[in-house]
């Protein structure tokens, strides 16, 4: 007589794997914004950067002697650290509905490793010198933002790649207010107020690439950081690519579910490319 056990949901755990995988890789929105790194080990990784060069005038016939340092400093150190969240389903859920349970385990756990990651990588706005900010208990504004990335414009931040603005949804959503609100905006701004109108979101504007992320934290005076930087102000450094994996405890009669990754976040070789945005993050009524 065949005996069904849980060893033969093998099939089911591939595709629980592939899932998991999937949406703890594809699910970030921080990862694609900021320098990554990697290395087999958790040694602690020192960033470094070089000095930029002036260049000055020259004569004629004359032997020019300025030569300038190219060394190296440090400007951050990323230290890595193990991450990890867990299932543990019992037999018997399994039995009563081992599709609907291990379907919906994979995709949490894998989205928790995602929003994990993207909140960590949020969290470092803070820590950006420069505040460009309404402050806290103040709605967002435009004009205020556009400081920010003028800033890094100021900076040469350009010269590092596309100028990101990471908004809180409330931060975003003052700026829909301000963009959807009288005619004369709306005359002004044309498409891009209409556009911001139709689909809540701005892909490109002023001179930025825009978004928003649910995973910047509000604190406990309903105010949140955004973040206003180019891809060399802020670091991830991958130790552990995130996997999955899938273990019976047969004493206990269950199966474990894990996922494990090992990563560093922190501050990049371009501290001065990053501008934080303070305002308030009360929920619109």
């Amino acid at each position: 007589m065949a005996i069904t056990t849980t060893a033969d949901l093998n099939g089911l755990y591939n595709e629980i794997y592939e899932r998991a995988l999937f949406v703890a890789r594809e699910s970030n929105l921080m990862l694609s914004l900021v320098s990554q790194y990697s290395a087999p080990n958790f040694f602690t990784r020192h960033v470094t950067i070089r000095p930029t060069l002036t260049i000055e005038n020259a004569t004629e016939g004359v032997d020019y002697t300025n030569a300038q340092s190219f060394g190296k400093t440090e400007v951050n150190t990323l230290t890595p650290a193990e991450k990890m969240g867990q299932y543990v389903i019992t037999d018997i859920e399994m039995m009563n509905d081992p599709d609907g349970t291990m379907q919906d385990a994979s995709q949490e756990i894998g989205a928790a490793m995602a929003a994990k990651i993207d909140t960590d990588l949020t969290g470092l706005f803070s820590q950006f010198t420069t505040d460009k900010g309404t402050g806290a208990g103040n709605a967002a504004t435009l004009a205020s933002i556009a400081a920010g990335i003028s800033v890094l414009r100021n900076r040469f931040a350009l010269n590092d790649g596309p100028i990101n603005v990471v908004l809180a949804p409330y931060h975003w959503h003052d700026l829909w207010v301000l963009l959807g609100q009288p005619t004369a905006n709306q005359a002004l701004l044309g498409d891009v107020a209409n556009q911001a109108l139709r689909d809540y979101f701005v892909g490109n504007f002023v001179g930025a690439r825009w978004f928003t992320s649910a995973n910047i934290a509000t604190d406990a005076n309903a105010d949140a950081v955004s973040g206003i930087f180019t891809q060399s102000a802020l670091a991830f450094d991958s130790r552990i690519a995130p996997y999955f994996e899938v273990e019976r405890d047969a004493s206990l009669r269950a199966t474990e579910v894990n996922m494990v990754a090992g990563y560093a976040v922190g501050i990049g070789k371009r501290p001065l490319f990053g501008v934080k945005y303070t305002a308030d993050h009360t929920e619109p009524s």
